[in-house]
């Protein structure tokens, strides 16, 4: 503790002991000299005895017990002093003082009531209407502990609970100290000498206990939300010791002889205080001796700040504060908006993160040593590194195989265009330079099927000469651009007189070395309905995840078998560079040919699989 803190501890005991000994010798004086009686001639002018221990048998009326009412005075003191010494919690501990207070002035008014002389029955009645300022405002005052205790104030209920409590205690207590005035709360004829007695309950009276019995019942409902499970038997000790007072203030009210002819003052002050003292004991409400000391010796850079800077509690282990941490405390400890925690970081002090929580009367500063985990996010931020310039290798290294497999593409296919046309500019030329020249009907003949077949094949080498353009620029066929493709194709051939449709199906797009082949096996069955009569040819194809396939039905009046045994061949070649399937049925007017490519399988031959 320091030495500021144990000279504030000093006054407040000096202070406490102070007022208890004024406050003691002040009840004394007016038990002694206010209301004793004449001394008897030869005896003493003052003895203690008759101060603290009433006469007669059965005699325990207020009159009688100011004696113990004098002792409790300062007891009252004690106790609130302790409750300095030992509650943690500021809001609870300034209820509980108040408590204190409160007792010592319920004392003190019973005593000037009932034993200094008093002749005027407005000054008694307003003695009277006293005793309920301290009745109403001690159960509030325990409300509002236990609502404390319990974690709930900040809550907007909780806050509109308390301002009500206060607007209702506030209204009873101008109720009955204006009694007299209007009489709801006590009525009586002041005028007869038994007035004192001779009173009866109103509508207030009942408003103000009804008011009481909440209070109390809500005292014990928050102190069990505040209790964990082990510490629910406290709480049942607590009723325990409360309902059978309960039943003695019902008998008050009820005004039974035994409850009207005991000290109701000092035994409702001495069963709160027992209560409120259990409650310390058992840790319903926060009580720690000396709890500084316990507070320093914990193992945490932990400090507790004020509003004002300065520092409330620091423990044993607590190290330097930068200024921008200070400033961030203090601006918690002042705001308004409840946080659960803040957290921060300075370069003042490395490797140690900052917690502020906003706690009452200021705020709780934390510091935690984050050296491992800095260590940990170094290693991590390595790695990291580590592993980014190794996607950057990798995604290089990708687009570097994707480029090599597109250029490994474009060189193959080109090299199967170029051999296709060259192949096929090879049958032109051989079409042309033996064209009949003659100008008979046969020659005619032969000649017209000779161009149509050369139309064909120039028909061929635009398409597939535009496939390996469309590898560069825009290498993927989707399904409108592949129906466009077998449309052109089909119309050609409706030019030369082969009756043709095509139909495209597609989902996804494909690549220009599918459609290649497609092209090729395209063009063997092209290339057999050229030659027969009356031909009727339908192309359709369709695609899925696996593949494409195309099916392709002739069907005429005759076809040149030879033909037909060629483009059967040349299928079977063009499938088995590809990878592709096919199904062949044939017959001397007809030809059903089911091809399937497998779209993959084309891209590894044409690019190779990296």
């Amino acid at each position: 503790m320091s030495r500021s803190d144990d000279t504030q501890v000093r006054k407040v005991v000096a202070g406490a002991c102070a007022g208890g000994a004024v406050l003691c010798l002040a009840l004394l004086a007016m038990q002694a000299f206010g209301s004793a009686p004449p001394p008897e001639p030869g005896s003493a002018r003052f003895t203690l005895g008759p101060l603290f221990w009433p006469s007669g048998a059965y005699n325990v009326v207020p009159s009688s017990t100011s004696g113990l009412m004098i002792l409790m005075a300062p007891a009252a003191a004690a106790w609130g002093f302790s409750v300095h010494v030992r509650c943690s919690d500021a809001q609870i501990r300034h209820c509980l003082k108040g408590v204190a207070l409160l007792v010592g002035l319920w004392m003190l008014n019973v005593i000037l009531k009932y034993r200094y002389p008093i002749d005027d029955p407005q000054l008694i009645a307003l003695l009277w209407y006293l005793y309920y300022v301290p009745m109403t405002l001690i159960p509030l005052l325990c409300l509002l502990c236990a609502l404390r205790a319990s974690a709930l104030d900040a809550r907007p209920w909780a806050r509109l609970l308390r301002r009500a409590a206060w607007a209702l205690s506030i209204a009873i207590i101008a109720l009955v100290l204006t009694n007299s005035v209007h009489l709801q709360v006590f009525s009586f004829d002041i005028s007869r000498p038994d007035w004192q007695d001779a009173y009866a309950y109103n509508w207030g009276y009942c408003l103000a206990v009804a008011v009481y019995v909440a209070e109390y019942l809500g005292f014990f409902a928050f102190l069990f939300v505040a209790s964990r499970r082990r510490l629910h038997g406290a709480i049942a000790l607590l009723l325990m010791a409360a309902l059978p007072f309960g039943a003695y203030c019902l008998m008050y009210v009820l005004r039974h002889e035994f409850a009207v002819r005991t000290n109701f003052s000092l035994n409702y002050c001495l069963v709160v205080v027992a209560l409120l003292e259990l409650a310390l004991d058992f840790g319903l409400l926060p009580s720690y001796s000396w709890y500084d000391e316990a507070f320093s010796r914990l193992p945490l850079d932990l400090k507790v700040l004020a509003r004002d800077g300065s520092v409330a509690f620091a423990t044993n282990v607590a190290g330097p504060m930068p200024a921008p941490v200070l400033d961030l405390a203090l601006r918690v400890a002042r705001s308004q908006a409840r946080e659960r925690v803040t957290r921060v970081r300075t370069s003042a002090i490395p490797h140690a993160l900052f917690k502020v929580y906003d706690v009452s009367g200021g705020a709780a500063l934390l510091t935690e040593d984050v050296a491992p985990l800095d260590e940990r996010h170094r290693v991590l931020a390595e790695r990291q590194e580590r592993l980014r310039r190794s996607n950057e290798v990798l995604r290089h290294e990708s687009s570097l195989r994707h480029e090599l497999w597109r250029l490994e593409s474009e060189r193959r296919l080109l090299a199967s265009v170029e051999g296709s046309i060259s192949d096929k500019v090879g049958r032109m030329r051989e079409l042309l330079a033996t064209l009949p020249k003659g100008g008979d009907a046969a020659d005619r003949a032969r000649r017209r099927d000779m161009l149509t077949e050369v139309k064909l094949l120039v028909a061929y080498c635009k398409r597939k000469g535009a496939l390996v353009l469309s590898e560069r620029s825009d290498p993927e066929f989707d399904r409108d651009r592949l129906q466009l493709v077998f449309n052109e194709t089909a119309s050609d051939l409706r030019s030369i007189g082969v009756d043709c449709a095509a139909a495209v199906s597609l989902e996804s797009e494909l690549p220009a070395t599918v459609v290649s082949v497609l092209y090729d096996c395209l063009y063997d069955v092209a290339s057999v309905a050229l030659f027969a009569t009356d031909p009727i040819l339908m192309i359709f194809v369709s695609g899925d995840e696996k593949g494409v396939g195309m099916r392709a039905a002739l069907d005429a009046a005759w076809v040149d078998a030879a033909r037909l045994e060629a483009a059967a061949s040349s299928l079977r070649e063009d499938l088995a560079d590809s990878g592709g399937s096919l199904s062949l049925q044939l017959s001397p007017t007809s030809l059903n040919a089911a091809v399937r490519v497998r779209v993959g399988g084309v891209v590894r031959q044409g690019g190779g699989a990296s």
